[in-house]
């Protein structure tokens, strides 16, 4: 009687720990997630950057829809550093590269500890299962 309650109790401890693996995998997946949208981001605002540096013609939808959509995720930082002059696609550059820089930078600290937390599902999944008897 005893062996079989402990065989029982063996089960619900693995899956105890399963469900805690799989939560901390699903963890870990929105950790990448978060890092690859950071990534997208970024990707979207510096062709936004290269395009008006290389005079891309404003009026292609295709051009518009990358600046609107770059605007969209950094048009709060336009403003940020003013030049001497009159330098716009300066100041476009610098003030939509440090939006880059700061897009990439919190989604890196975000995923990390998203991941730190995901990471800690699957050790605790590993830690906690109930290992065989032969």
């Amino acid at each position: 009687m005893r062996l079989r309650s402990e065989r029982q109790g063996r089960g619900v401890r693995d899956v105890g720990a399963a469900a805690v693996g799989s939560a901390g995998a699903g963890v870990i997946f929105l950790a990448r997630l978060v890092m690859a949208l950071a990534t997208l981001i970024a990707l979207l605002i510096a062709l936004a950057i290269v395009l008006r540096d290389v005079d891309a013609n404003a009026s292609n939808s295709i051009v518009e829809g990358v600046h609107e959509g770059a605007n969209l995720f950094a048009g709060s930082f336009s403003g940020l550093i003013s030049f001497s002059g009159h330098h716009p696609k300066r100041a476009i550059t610098v003030d939509w590269g440090i939006a880059l820089v700061v897009y990439l930078l919190a989604g890196a600290l975000l995923s990390g500890l998203v991941y730190r937390i995901g990471r800690g599902g699957v050790l605790f999944e590993r830690r906690h299962r109930a290992v065989p008897s032969h």
